[in-house]
C-alpha cells in the first residue's frame, strides 16, 4: 500500500514542547535559535566516534591539496614575515633570521619578478643589436677585401656628387663610432649579467639550499654563470672578432639567445604563484560551503527526528518500505519533469 499525502495526519499532542491549545501556532524551527544544550545529532556522534575511519577532507579538497603541492614544487614557498614584536632583535641570530625573511619576502614580490623579466628582454634586445653590428663588421671586412663593394659616402662626398642616397652595396664603415657602440653594448650586457648573478647569490642566501631543489632554477643558474664566463672569455681572451673560430661564434650567439630562459623561469614562478593564490581562495570558499552544508544537514536531521517523534506518538509513522517507495517515486517524477523542461 502506497503512502499518499492525505494518509499522513499530524495530530498535535499536549506535551511540554507543544502549544497548550489548538489555536496557538507552534513555533517554527527556523524562527528560534539553536540552544546550547540542544540534543547532539547522530551525524555528530558518528563523526566523533569514527574520526580515523571517516575522511576528514572531501575528494575535492584532497585534489586541490595535490594541485597546490605540485605547484609548490615549481615555486618556492613564500616565507611569512613574523611581526617585530614576536621576534626579538637583541642578538645577531634573530636579527639575521629576520633580515633573511624580509629579503625572501622582497624576492617573492610580483614587482621584482616583472623587473627581472624586463631586464632579460632588455638584454635580449642588446644581444640582437650586438649580433647585427658584429655581422655588419664581419661582412664589411670580408667583402671589402674581395672588392665587391665600396665604403659608404661621407657627407662631403654626397655633397660633391649632389646625391642624398647611398649605394646599394654600401656597408657600414669600420669607424670609431661603430667600435664604441659595440663596446657600449658589451659593457651594458655584462652589467645585466652581473645583476642576474647577484640575484642568484641573493636568492641562495635568502632561501638556502631549497632554492636549488627545483631543476628550473638549477638550469637557470648554470645558464647565467656560463653566459657571464663566456662573455668575459671571448672579450678578454685575446681572440679578435675577425679571428674567432666559426664554431665558437655560433656557440656564443646561440648561448646569448638561450639567456632568455632566465625570463622564462621567472615567468613560470610568477604564474605559479598567481595560480596558487587563486586555488587557495577557491579552497577557502569550498571549506566554508562545506561547513555551511554540514550545519544545514544537522539542522535537517533534528527536524526529521522531531517529525518522527510526532508521527510515532500519533501512530501515523509509515514503514521504511513505504518511505523508500515514496522517495523513489518523487525522485523519478522530478527527474522526468527536469527532462521535459530541458526538451522544451
Amino acid at each position: 500500500m502506497d503512502l499518499t499525502e492525505s494518509d499522513v495526519i499530524v495530530i498535535p499532542v499536549l506535551s511540554d514542547d507543544a502549544p497548550r491549545n489548538l489555536t496557538e501556532k507552534p513555533e517554527s524551527y527556523e524562527d528560534k535559535s539553536v540552544p546550547i544544550n540542544m540534543k547532539i545529532s547522530n551525524w555528530t556522534k558518528v563523526k566523533a566516534a569514527n574520526r580515523r575511519i571517516l575522511p576528514r577532507k572531501s575528494m575535492g579538497e584532497v585534489k586541490l591539496s595535490k594541485i597546490i603541492d605540485e605547484l609548490r614544487k615549481l615555486a618556492i614557498e613564500v616565507q611569512e614575515i613574523q611581526e617585530d614584536d614576536k621576534i626579538s632583535a637583541n642578538n645577531s641570530i634573530n636579527s639575521l633570521r629576520l633580515f633573511r625573511r624580509r629579503l625572501a619576502s622582497f624576492l617573492q614580490k610580483t614587482k621584482f619578478h616583472y623587473v627581472i623579466i624586463l631586464l632579460v628582454f632588455t638584454d635580449l634586445i642588446v644581444v640582437l643589436v650586438d649580433l647585427v653590428l658584429g655581422e655588419n663588421i664581419k661582412m664589411h671586412v670580408f667583402i671589402n677585401l674581395a672588392q665587391l663593394s665600396s665604403p659608404c659616402l661621407t657627407e662631403e662626398e654626397m655633397k660633391f656628387y649632389n646625391t642624398t642616397e647611398q649605394r646599394d652595396t654600401c656597408l657600414l664603415n669600420h669607424s670609431i663610432y661603430l667600435v664604441r657602440a659595440d663596446l657600449f653594448l658589451f659593457y651594458f650586457s655584462v652589467l645585466l649579467l652581473i645583476t642576474f648573478v647577484l640575484e642568484i647569490f641573493i636568492s641562495f642566501y635568502a632561501f638556502g639550499w631549497k632554492y636549488y631543489m627545483n631543476p628550473i632554477y638549477i638550469v637557470d643558474s648554470i645558464i647565467v654563470f656560463s653566459s657571464f664566463i663566456m662573455e668575459m672569455y671571448f672579450h678578454y681572451g685575446n681572440i679578435g672578432r675577425a679571428g674567432r673560430a666559426a664554431a665558437a661564434i655560433v656557440i656564443l650567439r646561440l648561448w646569448k639567445i638561450i639567456r632568455a630562459i632566465h625570463a622564462v623561469a621567472h615567468s613560470i614562478t610568477l604564474k605559479n604563484r598567481v595560480m596558487i593564490k587563486k586555488i587557495q581562495e577557491a579552497r577557502l570558499l569550498l571549506e566554508e560551503e562545506k561547513q555551511q552544508t554540514e550545519q544545514l544537514l544537522e539542522k535537517q536531521e533534528i527536524k526529521i527526528e522531531y517529525f518522527i517523534k510526532i508521527l510515532t506518538i500519533s501512530g501515523k509513522l509509515p514503514s521504511t518500505t513505504q518511505i523508500d517507495n515514496h522517495v523513489n517515486s518523487m525522485w523519478e517524477q522530478r527527474k522526468n519533469n527536469t527532462i521535459n523542461m530541458l526538451k522544451h
